[in-house]
């Protein structure tokens, strides 16, 4: 289960490294890892303070790290238009992330009800270039 410090990290380093291997995860669900979807990897590694060493360890077993919901309401639409923006990366949302895409919003608590509503919305947005914080305005 990686190193000690893994042991002993905080429920909020743990949260951010589950959504991490969650954007690895839709970035390789292609296949192929193109360098679009590697540029928005390394902008939010940065983002959830994940060191280079912390993003190998991640991509090399992900098992290791579950997926674990922040509690706000803010938190988790956040991480819903991050997981949107990594699917629409490359310009393309194929099937497979698509549904990929939907389980997680899910296991971030949303009812299907709120994804039927909100997934075509802020992906339109995304599509658009409206950043993460115009996006959060518009359906917060």
């Amino acid at each position: 289960m990686g190193t000690i410090a893994h042991r002993f990290e905080t429920g909020e380093q743990s949260s951010q490294k589950g959504h991490f291997r969650n954007l690895i995860m839709l970035a390789r669900i292609d296949g192929k890892l193109g360098a679009e979807e590697k540029a928005l990897l390394n902008r939010m590694a940065q983002r959830l303070s994940i060191t280079d060493e912390q993003v190998k360890e991640i991509m090399d077993d992900s098992n290791s790290y579950p997926m674990i919901p922040p509690i706000s309401r803010e938190e988790r639409y956040e991480r819903f238009i991050q997981l949107i923006q990594m699917i629409f990366a490359d310009g393309v949302v194929n099937e497979k992330e698509d549904v990929l895409v939907h389980r997680f919003g899910i296991a971030l608590g949303f009812t299907q009800e709120r994804m039927d509503e909100k997934y075509p919305l802020i992906l339109d947005m995304v599509k658009r270039g409206k950043t993460r914080e115009d996006i959060l305005d518009s359906i917060l």
